[in-house]
């Protein structure tokens, strides 16, 4: 795998991920991309422990909030960051737990029909969402049962072309949140998420293969934690006076025209 392999899957890993594109319908339309699967696994689980670290950073006021809230409540003393991070934890905990047993017992669906179609009909469920949600919620009106809904949420994105970040944003908006809230509150929930997922990926390339730390995989960390953190950031201002139009435009174009061609072709 070249350095130039490295970079784009990092790059897509990131931008794809983060936003609500959908990295992994982009790497099962675009098989190009993966090369050698065990490199690719590689590159993909040091992009994910990227991707965490990179929204971690990005979201430090959130996490320092959630360690003094932490120890405020230790304290016995009521704390908007101590309840954010138990709103993380009960969203985290039951996702992880039955995202472990389905990767580790159950066959997903792929293929770049399905891929494409994901893109295409969850970029319209975006679209709709986005248009018809009210803006009257917040992340601070964030409730224990809401969390481990949007949570569960996420394991859909386990099938290629839904996205993480999309689901959560999706569902965020049909009940209400504004859009920079939604969106926060899909990196908030994003943290544990891949960095679990990269956690659980390694250990399962552990098994499989012995794994060597190189640079190329310092090098796609690196990358895609500062992609993320890029994206992140990005995502935030534009959503404070725009809407979700470009990302669910580009799904939907994208989606329907490798459905179309899937069809033509046929």
């Amino acid at each position: 795998m070249t350095y130039l392999d490295i970079v784009l899957i990092a790059v897509i890993q990131a931008l794809a991920g983060v936003l609500p594109l959908s990295a992994s319908g982009h790497f099962a339309l675009f098989t190009g991309l993966a090369g050698d699967p065990m490199a690719f696994a590689a590159v993909s689980v040091a992009a994910h422990l990227g991707m965490g670290l990179g929204l971690a950073l990005w979201l430090w006021r959130d996490v320092w909030a959630m360690a003094v809230g932490i120890g405020r409540m230790v304290k016995g003393k009521s704390d908007p960051g101590g309840r954010l991070f138990l709103a993380l934890l009960a969203a985290s905990l039951p996702a992880g737990l039955l995202g472990f047993w389905i990767l580790s017992e159950l066959t997903l669906p792929h293929g770049q029909l399905l891929a494409a179609a994901c893109l295409l009909g969850f970029g319209v469920l975006l679209a709709l969402a986005d248009r018809w949600g009210v803006t009257v919620r917040r992340i601070e009106h964030q409730g224990m049962l809401g969390a481990v809904l949007f949570g569960l949420l996420q394991l859909l994105a386990l099938v290629p072309g839904v996205s993480r970040t999309g689901i959560v944003v999706t569902a965020a908006r049909l009940v209400g949140y504004e859009r920079r809230d939604a969106a926060r509150l899909a990196l908030l929930l994003g943290v544990p998420a891949l960095l679990g997922l990269g956690a659980f990926k390694l250990w399962q390339l552990s098994s499989q293969t012995v794994l060597i730390f190189s640079g190329d995989l310092l090098l796609a960390t690196l990358l895609a934690a500062f992609m993320a953190w890029l994206a992140a950031g990005l995502m935030l201002s534009w959503l404070g006076r725009h809407t979700f139009q470009p990302f669910y435009v580009w799904r939907i174009m994208l989606g329907a025209g490798v459905v179309a061609l899937n069809f033509l072709s046929a």
